[in-house]
């Protein structure tokens, strides 16, 4: 499973004219032919970036149907099997504190510890940079990841 940052949904949905639209499209349309996943984290920063551009009953569609509208999972980021919630919080302000530290934005530091919580195979981004030196995850753009996901499936 491959964890998708925000910006793979906001180019394809807000950017047609973006140099990269082409190359996110093909990826958007592959989506389906791959395990895929986005945490709870990314769906809120992605609505509250269509907010200022949708209406209000596409925007509900997107909160709401966007695992079925792109084929991707939504991440459990509590995770609080056995946990009590002062125990999970502990657990995850240590996490994301150690990823802001060196640093890393917020929103990134968050995508960050649900890759390696999940022990996701890469994360892939068009912002590869806000990622490199910070992980042992591979951290792929849209299109290199189709490049090697194709090398796999026809090897």
């Amino acid at each position: 499973m491959v964890l998708l940052d925000s910006n793979i949904f906001i180019l394809d949905r807000f950017f047609p004219r973006d140099l990269l639209y082409l190359q996110n499209r093909t990826f958007v349309e592959q989506i389906g032919s791959f395990e895929a996943a986005i945490s709870a984290f990314t769906l809120l920063e992605v609505c509250g970036a269509a907010s200022f551009r949708l209406p209000i009953r596409e925007l509900e569609s997107w909160l709401f149907r966007f695992p079925t509208l792109y084929s991707v999972h939504v991440l459990d980021v509590f995770g609080l099997e056995g946990k009590d919630a002062g125990a999970w919080w502990n657990a995850f302000v240590v996490g994301v504190s150690e990823k802001v530290a060196r640093k890393m934005a917020f929103g990134d530091a968050l995508l960050l510890r649900e890759a390696e919580s999940h022990g996701v195979e890469a994360i892939i981004t068009w912002n590869t940079k806000d990622f490199s030196s910070r992980t042992r995850l591979p951290i792929l753009t849209p299109t290199a990841f189709l490049r090697r996901h194709q090398r796999l499936k026809s090897s």
